[in-house]
């Protein structure tokens, strides 16, 4: 299996020149024109510089790839899509950004990414949420869940086009946290964004923001105890090197979205919109499969590996620790919280 470190060697070199060489990309919906009303039915071609964090054995190349073979297949290779992985464009804060600048046009995603953005976000971000796959599902696949993705596109411009679940979140430690009391002091690394720093504060916890390509070998040297992700995550980035414990605190759910800047995609044809939409949302459905048919696989991996699984002996105490979080939420994120707990 290919280690973490592996992974990560050149990255730092490569990420200058690709992001250089992403940033004089020009997307140009109906070839060379600029976007005029025939938008990508014309004859020219159009690139999508998509960027993600994974590695190329991460999930979310998998899916990379297969949007890209939809699009370019059903638009008759009018768009073609070219990927990067290993964060080789920045982080996923800089991808981000890149989205608006138009030096990356796609980025693999979930809403967390865009607390910056809109305090709505915390929708995703806001713990101890979901009791089961099912009742996540039951958000994301319906109404709601439409409901919420086009709130966040109102107020951010950045449409979150498929849902690729994730699984939910867990903690990786070197030491047996089965209960709240074992976490005190800890450092956990966690993603830029507000409300998940506030958790594991509120648990007990120190917690570090840090960038993932900085994670492995914090943990390899001790600088932080311990993260939380899903359980790819910990698979495909041979954490099982240097953590020794997972814990199933299942204190978030969340789903992978390919994200773009709304003009970017408005600039394109109806017809050309609709396949990238489409593709999206097929690619979505494909990786949910997956992920659902892979998780047991990605425990069996990392408990192959050496890695010692935990469950949590006090949830009900992890869950009242930071019952201030929902006091903070703004009304329209409240209310979505009452209507996912209905469905539990």
């Amino acid at each position: 299996m290919i280690t973490r470190r592996q992974s990560l060697t050149g990255m730092a070199t490569l990420g200058a020149a690709t992001l250089g060489l992403a940033g004089c990309s020009s997307l140009r919906p109906g070839g060379g024109g600029g976007g005029g009303s025939d938008g990508g039915s014309g004859g020219g071609s159009n690139t999508l510089v998509l960027g993600h964090a994974g590695s190329e054995t991460d999930p979310r190349q998998k899916g990379s790839e297969q949007i890209k073979e939809l699009i370019e297949e059903r638009s008759d290779g009018r768009i073609t899509v070219e990927i990067h992985a290993n964060s080789t464009l920045g982080s996923w804060e800089q991808m981000i950004e890149g989205l608006q600048l138009g030096t990356t046009h796609i980025v693999i995603e979930s809403i967390l990414a865009l607390e910056a953005y809109t305090d709505l976000a915390g929708v995703e971000t806001a713990p101890f949420l979901y009791e089961s796959d099912e009742q996540f599902f039951g958000v994301w696949d319906g109404e709601l869940g439409a409901e919420i993705k086009a709130s966040l596109t109102e107020e951010t411009g950045f449409e979150l086009l498929g849902n690729m679940f994730r699984g939910a979140r867990n903690l990786t430690v070197n030491s047996e946290v089965a209960t709240l009391d074992a976490l005190q002091g800890l450092t956990i690394r966690t993603p830029s964004t507000q409300t998940m720093v506030d958790t594991w504060q509120m648990l007990g916890a120190r917690a570090e923001a840090m960038p993932w390509d900085e994670v492995y070998s914090a943990l390899e040297q001790g600088v932080i105890d311990g993260q939380e992700n899903p359980l790819d995550t910990a698979a495909f980035n041979a954490l099982y090197e240097v953590q020794t414990h997972c814990t199933l605190t299942q204190h978030m759910y969340a789903n992978y979205h390919f994200l773009m800047w709304g003009d970017t995609l408005a600039g394109f044809s109806e017809e050309d919109q609709q396949i990238i939409r489409e593709a999206a949302d097929e690619v979505g459905r494909t990786y949910t499969e997956r992920t659902v048919a892979s998780l047991e696989e990605y425990r069996t991996t990392l408990e192959g590996e050496g890695m010692i699984f935990v469950e949590l002996e006090d949830r009900d105490q992890w869950v009242e620790k930071v019952s201030p979080i929902f006091e903070e939420l703004p009304d329209q994120v409240t209310t979505w919280v009452e209507q996912i707990r209905a469905q539990a």
